[in-house]
């Protein structure tokens, strides 16, 4: 009934006005009385609360955060967790105390329930120490040994008290030990781990969030008066300063258990802690907002480098000029790519044998490269050129970054695109795409440059071949003019000065006519000789072998040349129009060769394949530097070798000329053939072979 009443008792002492102190006195007595006789339930309550804190700190432990805190919570939750089990151990140990049946507890549980509750301090200790450590600097890293001297110097004096004091003292009871735990790693624990809130206070501050500095304030405060309460205030024992300080006299002075007072702070403890643990989610909020500004940025970044590479092919697909090309190319990617500052295009030039700057770019006039700047630029773009691979050279303070990428056509290095810049630069793919997108600009500008030589060509051979055309049939007006012209003349002549003296003088008559028949059968053969050198009747006659046998043995009449044919793997006839373009070519070659080459002798072979027919022309002669006669930017034109490559293209046929100073000249002509006429077998053919 009087613990029933208590409650209202309690009410009546703090909002009622006292006037007599012996009834103050009393109150006070039976509150005190009432807190000793539930000091179990305040056990309770106490280890729920450590238990609490250490659920609440496990889950925001597991959080995968960035901040120094979530690396020591671990520790700081086993601490709770643990300590909380040691509670409920203490009040269980109570119960059974007052249970007259159960028997008492046997030594060794007296050694695990130190040993648990060590192993709770010890959990505390490393989470001040861990924290600590990344709070401070590398020079003072020797506090992570702190943990350990302090089971060190716990074990030592468990070791003194088994050796000095009588074996009841520690064996039975346990509380010297419980008090020896609390001394040795209990209280430096609460000093480490208070040490470790007021620095990860100040990193809070630091770091824009200085509403978790104060609690963290807060927990502090109530963990240094629970490191008081809970390690200083112990059992009474005839040493010091449990001698001085113990619960007895506590409970004595401020007439309260210390269990209770226990359990004010540490409920203090837990409000602050808790209300630390939403640091998390501030600072998940910022992770995710820089994470969004990231996104956005890198978003930005992609969508400008996009741009620069639209821009880019854009500028690049609207010219086919070379110069005009790279030069507008290197002035988007340097005014469009951040944070390039200049830019050149290096092209390998065949006649120097070397990389040659074609286009340069610098985005204005404060970046103007030096000397010894632009010297690494081309160092750097010639070992792109060379490796076919990325270059990069980092620059000083006083000197820029390169970034050199080569430019590849049709699998072929044909030069180099180097890139200046100051801030860091790390997107290499963009580059190497631009590089890419370049060089197939330029492929595409080197193929239209040929069109339109082929095209010039083309219309020079046109022309020369109307101006040949014109030179033939002017050569034959003047030939039959002249020479057949004047025979008929003469014929119609003579033919009169007969008509008259047949009558007359038949014997001179006689003589005339055999005359005339004799002028007639030059002018025949004249004729035949016109027609066999427009087109010789042999080659539509007989075929390609024996027309190239027949105009080999002409040709080496006239111009005193040696002339082998030979024919290998069997002789066929061919389609018209193949016949006729080996014949012309043959032509042509054994003309250059008695005009220019200076030479004794000469080959002719043709080669009949299955699906091809290969003309080779070779010679002994002087021999020429093909590049210069035949080269794009010739000075000196071989009008009848380009004739002769003019018609292998046109029946879709090969072209190969080797030839060099002294060692004579090697011309090769390969022509599919995709109609075949069989040699019919005649008594003609077989005596030719």
């Amino acid at each position: 009934m009087r613990g029933a009443a208590f409650p209202f008792a309690a009410f009546f002492l703090f909002f009622s006005p006292v006037e007599d102190g012996e009834e103050l006195g009393e109150i006070v007595s039976e509150l005190t009385a009432f807190l000793q006789a539930n000091i179990i339930p305040i056990y309770f309550v106490y280890g729920l609360a450590h238990f609490t804190i250490g659920v609440v700190v496990a889950l925001e432990a597991g959080r995968a955060s960035q901040l120094r805190l979530s690396r020591a919570l671990p520790f700081l939750a086993a601490f709770e967790l643990t300590h909380g089990i040691n509670e409920w151990i203490e009040m269980l140990s109570m119960i059974s105390q007052q249970i007259p049946t159960v028997a008492r507890e046997p030594q060794w549980s007296e050694i695990i329930k130190l040993g648990w509750l060590a192993l709770s301090f010890f959990c505390l200790f490393l989470f001040g120490v861990r924290l600590l450590g990344q709070l401070m600097p590398p020079h003072k890293r020797w506090l992570r040994w702190l943990p350990l001297i302090s089971v060190v110097v716990f074990a030592i004096g468990v070791a003194q008290m088994r050796l000095f004091l009588p074996p009841n003292s520690f064996a039975v009871s346990g509380e010297l030990g419980d008090l020896w735990i609390g001394y040795s790693i209990g209280f430096p624990a609460a000093v480490a781990a208070c040490l470790a809130l007021l620095a990860q206070r100040r990193a809070f501050v630091q770091e824009g969030m200085p509403q978790f500095g104060r609690d963290l304030v807060g927990a502090t405060l109530a963990l240094a008066w629970y490191a008081v309460l809970d390690q200083l205030v112990s059992v009474p024992s005839p040493y010091f300063p449990s001698s001085i300080i113990n619960k007895d006299e506590f409970l004595h002075v401020t007439g309260v258990p210390v269990e209770l007072a226990r359990i004010g702070v540490i409920l203090i403890f837990a409000f602050f802690i808790i209300r630390t643990m939403r640091v998390f989610e501030v600072e998940y909020a910022r992770r995710l907002e820089a994470a969004n500004r990231a996104r956005f940025a890198a978003q930005e970044e992609a969508t400008r480098e996009l741009s620069v590479m639209f821009e880019t092919c854009r500028t690049l697909g609207s010219t086919l000029d070379v110069n005009q090309l790279i030069q507008d190319a290197v002035t988007r990617i340097v005014t469009q790519l951040d944070p390039m500052i200049a830019g050149m295009v290096y092209l390998y030039d065949d006649a120097e044998r070397a990389l040659v700057l074609r286009a340069s770019r610098v985005r204005d006039e404060r970046f103007t490269l030096t000397s010894a700047e632009n010297d690494t630029a081309k160092r750097v773009s010639r070992q792109a050129f060379e490796a076919r691979t990325l270059a990069y050279e980092m620059g000083s303070a006083a000197t820029a970054s390169m970034i050199a990428v080569p430019l590849v056509s049709h699998e072929q290095t044909v030069g180099a695109l180097c890139l200046v810049h100051r801030a860091a630069f790390s997107n290499y793919a963009v580059i190497q795409t631009l590089a890419r997108q370049l060089g197939i600009a330029l492929e595409n500008a080197r193929l239209y440059e040929q069109v339109q030589e082929k095209e010039k060509l083309r219309g020079q051979l046109l022309e020369r071949a109307v101006a040949a055309q014109e030179e033939e049939r002017k050569r034959i007006a003047r030939e039959l003019h002249d020479d057949t012209g004047q025979t008929l003349t003469a014929l119609g002549v003579g033919l009169g000065g007969v008509e008259e003296t047949i009558v007359q003088n038949p014997e001179l008559a006689q003589y005339q006519i055999a005359e005339l028949k004799l002028m007639t059968m030059r002018a025949i053969d004249n004729l035949r000789q016109y027609i066999s050198d427009l087109r010789p009747s042999v080659l539509d006659d007989m075929g390609l072998v024996s027309a190239l046998r027949w105009y080999a043995q002409q040709y080496s009449e006239r111009a005193a040349l040696a002339i082998d044919v030979q024919v290998t793997h069997g002789k066929r006839r061919l389609p018209s129009r193949v016949e006729t373009v080996l014949f012309r070519i043959a032509q042509e070659g054994l003309n250059n060769i008695g005009r220019h080459a200076r030479a004794t002798h000469a080959r002719l072979r043709l080669e009949f394949a299955a699906t091809s027919v290969v003309l080779t022309i070779e010679d002994n002669g002087c021999g020429f530097i093909v590049d210069q006669v035949l080269g794009a930017h010739s000075q000196r034109r071989a009008w009848g070798l380009l004739g002769v490559q003019e018609r292998v293209m046109l029946v879709g046929g090969k072209f190969e000329i080797d030839s060099m100073l002294g060692r004579g000249t090697k011309l090769v002509v390969e022509i599919p053939v995709v109609e075949e006429q069989v040699l019919v077998e005649t008594p003609t053919n077989i005596a030719e072979r």
